[in-house]
């Protein structure tokens, strides 16, 4: 039977290992988000869209796009109920909160759709890639 000693260090150690893979996981989405940021900034000057190239991996296909992220201020929150129940007719979306994933994707529907958005939601387009093997 292991002592309390030998217990509690193997907690530390466990604990030490998941601080240190968190540390790593960070510098590496940071890594991550500033060569994503250089290959659209690389497309930008080009004036290009989409393009192949066969890289170590094997063939892969890059598509620059725009991710629409969508706010709305706490201050606003009973307009933006009231407008989706009353304007939009979409009370199937009120809850207690409306999920930010559910909010962005009714709006970015209604945009697709032509309709309107009130000035209290916010509009973030984000540039991001997609990427598949095998080409575009």
């Amino acid at each position: 039977m292991k002592s309390s000693r030998d217990l509690l260090e193997a907690v530390l150690e466990a604990r030490n290992e998941v601080e240190k893979i968190d540390s790593e996981l960070q510098i590496a989405k940071e890594k991550k988000i500033e060569t994503e940021r250089s290959f659209i900034e690389h497309m930008d000057l080009r004036d290009t869209k989409s393009m192949k190239i066969e890289t170590n991996q094997g063939l892969v296909g890059v598509v620059r796009k725009e991710q629409l992220y969508v706010s709305c201020n706490k201050d606003s929150r009973d307009e933006l109920l009231t407008w989706i129940d009353e304007s939009c007719g979409r009370s199937d979306m009120i809850k207690r909160n409306i999920h930010n994933k559910t909010l962005e994707s009714f709006i970015k529907q209604r945009l697709k759709d032509g309709d309107a958005v009130p000035a209290f939601i916010k509009l973030f387009p984000k540039p991001v890639l997609a990427i598949t093997k095998g080409g575009v």
